[in-house]
């Protein structure tokens, strides 16, 4: 193909943009080829592992969360949920840190960082598990602690109780120096002990449990003083002595397992310390595969910006590129076809203006060319087509006219069967609405008589409920009047315990009385036993009256029985006069009720009967008005057809005027 061609010059022109093009889309590709795959990257590398170090550290942290709770709680008891709680987010952590095992074997840097996160992290579990158990075993000891603090107060108190007896019964001097000897040791002992059940500090414990040592020789020679000299108070305040000095002086007393309390309670703080520094090392191990995941995402960002910046130049340079080489095709296809252009439009020009006389002088061996010979073709055509259409029009013309005729015909006979359709389609109209109104007023009455055979039932059901709830009510009559009887019958069996109780109540004021009077005939040794005589006269005689008292109750009780009695018994007769005219009363809506049903099954005939007449006379009224709009149909396509005759006439004679307009080369 000559380069001269206007088709070669444009395919020319496609090939280099094509490959134009090509280049661009396979550079664009390639530029979003390897922003894909940084995407990915951070896609499923860093931004899963930022994600998941977020969550590691959460997860973390809400151990060290949770563990506060449990070191906070007072009880024992409270331990349980707070440990479980414990638990669960450790198996979370964990169940973490499998995750990272397998991004592991596939990134170097976490396959390095790993080990320290897993031993530190295992290192932290342990001493969270060992800190559990201490604080366990603290809250056993406090406990114990508080019990023997309270055990040792007590013992105190009864000790310096049976000294300061002791004091009161001495019978000489050296006794009772002996005793406030042992008094003041023992007092002394007791702040000294109070005051290290107060110190929370091991040095300060310490300090205290030596000064005992020195109390425990002072509080001996106290004690063997009063073995010696108050021989008596020290036997009754032995036991108490030795119970004291067993928790102020031995291994397994209250002040020992004080300072064993707070030595714990230390030893718990320094571990929780050492847990808080292993706990801040293992969110640096975190921190650090944080930092790495960030480095990492930032990285892949920067690279995909630079070739982002790099295909956005590349792009702009090719289209440049493609505008000019555009632009040059454009500027020498439009020189090509400028000249045969001007006149093939010269030759259209007098084609559209009717004038096909004249053809296109143009003989060129390219597509313009061609194009001018298919165009002096096609004028050639029209010019012999325009006479074929003259001679076509006069033969149309005439047969329009006999079709228009024949539809004049047509449209009259089917307007007046259309009116006669009209006249009985307006006579079934008129059957359709009467029979309307009796199906309307027989469905009426029909909804009338089924409300009232609905709302007789209710009425019905509500009865029979009536008097089952009256017969409910009777029976529970029947049963309260025969519980009060049992109530009257109980009362009376009451007062046979009054009379048992009235008459050993005269038999204790005899023995009283009998005892008053030996009482007198011993003299002055009957005293005591005379004024006893007489406590047991006066109870004798406050409980007869008591006595009567429930007496005078009782029979008030019995009196207001049979008055009940005598009461639910009318009730019950009333309630039995009641069921009785229920039950005729409901017998009497039975029959309002059967007749009501008769009504009902008449009304549904009839009802039933109008429906079918009505539907019969909607039937016939359909088919008239379906011939109607027949005979309507009809009538619309004879008047359409009237038109089309009256159109093609028309046509005919705008076909031939517009032949005549064309001016024909003369052949």
């Amino acid at each position: 193909m000559l380069l001269t061609s206007l088709v070669s010059r444009v395919y020319l022109g496609f090939f280099v943009l094509i490959s134009i093009m090509l280049g661009s889309a396979w550079f664009s590709l390639q530029s979003s080829q390897n922003l894909t795959d940084r995407m990915e990257s951070m896609t499923q590398e860093s931004t899963p592992l930022m994600m998941k170090t977020a969550g590691l550290t959460i997860d973390f942290l809400n151990i060290n969360r949770s563990f506060t709770p449990y070191l906070s709680a007072m009880y024992i008891d409270e331990l349980e949920p707070l440990q479980t709680n414990i638990e669960q987010n450790i198996t979370r952590y964990k169940q973490q840190l499998t995750w990272f095992e397998s991004v592991a074997s596939r990134d170097e840097n976490v396959k390095q960082q790993l080990p320290d996160l897993l031993n530190e992290g295992q290192d932290v579990l342990v001493r969270i598990e060992r800190v559990l158990a201490q604080y366990v075993d603290y809250l056993d000891a406090k406990d114990l602690d508080l019990y023997q603090q309270t055990q040792f107060q007590s013992l105190a108190a009864q000790l310096n109780s049976n000294l300061l007896s002791g004091i009161a019964r001495a019978e000489s001097n050296e006794e009772r120096e002996a005793v406030e000897h042992a008094l003041s040791q023992v007092a002394l002992l007791v702040g000294e002990v109070n005051e290290a059940f107060i110190q929370q500090d091991m040095i300060e414990l310490r300090s205290a449990e030596r000064r005992f040592n020195t109390r425990k020789e002072r509080f001996s020679e106290a004690i063997n003083r009063l073995k010696k000299e108050a021989g008596k108070t020290h036997q009754n305040s032995e036991h108490a002595l030795s119970l004291l000095e067993k928790h102020a002086f031995t291994d397994t007393g209250a002040v020992a397992l004080h300072i064993a309390s707070v030595s714990l309670y230390e030893s718990l703080g320094l571990q929780r310390q050492e847990l808080e520094q292993a706990i801040d090392k293992q969110l640096g191990h975190i921190d650090a595969l944080s930092n790495y995941a960030v480095e990492t995402s930032n990285k892949l960002y920067a690279e995909s910006s630079s070739l982002s910046a790099q295909a956005r130049v590349a792009l702009i340079s090719v289209s440049v590129l493609s505008v000019i080489i555009a632009a040059g095709i454009g500027v020498s296809t439009a020189n090509l076809i400028r000249r045969p252009s001007k006149q093939l439009q010269r030759a259209l020009s007098k084609v559209a203006d009717k004038d096909l006389s004249s053809t296109v002088d143009y003989s060129a061996k390219n597509e313009l060319g061609m194009v001018a010979s298919k165009v002096n073709l096609v004028i050639e055509h029209l010019s012999l087509m325009i006479k074929q259409m003259r001679h076509s029009a006069k033969e149309l013309n005439s047969a329009s006219l006999e079709n228009q005729n024949t539809s004049d015909a047509l449209s009259d006979a089917i307007t007046e069967q259309t009116s006669q359709t009209i006249l009985v389609a307006t006579a079934m109209e008129e059957i359709e609405c009467s029979v309307s109104e009796i199906a309307n007023s027989a469905n009426e009455t029909l909804s009338i008589v089924t409300g009232a055979v609905e709302r007789s039932s209710c009425g019905q059901s509500f009865m029979q409920e009536n008097v089952d709830m009256l017969g409910l009510l009777s029976a529970r009559l029947n049963e309260s009047t025969e519980t009060i009887h049992l109530l009257e019958k109980e009362s009376a069996s009451i007062e046979s315990i009054l009379e048992v109780i009235s008459g050993i109540s005269e038999q204790t004021n005899l023995l009283a009385l009998n005892a008053a009077i030996e009482a007198a005939r011993a003299g002055e040794q009957g005293r005591g036993f005379s004024v006893v005589a007489d406590e047991v006269r006066v109870l004798a005689a406050k409980t007869t009256a008591s006595t009567q008292e429930i007496q005078n109750k009782i029979e008030q009780l019995q009196q207001r029985s049979k008055l009940a009695v005598n009461q639910i018994t009318q009730c019950v007769g009333d309630m039995a006069d009641c069921v009785t005219q229920t039950d005729q009363v409901s017998h009497s809506l039975s029959d309002v009720h059967s007749l009501l049903n008769q009504v009902e099954d008449r009304s549904h005939q009839i009802a039933s009967a109008t429906t079918q007449h009505q539907s019969v006379a909607t039937e016939v009224t359909k088919n008239v008005s379906q011939i109607h709009a027949l005979a309507e149909q009809n009538r619309a396509r004879a008047e359409r057809l009237a038109e089309q005759g009256a159109q093609l006439e028309r046509m005919a004679e705008k076909q031939s005027e517009l032949t005549q307009a064309f001016k024909l080369v003369l052949l």
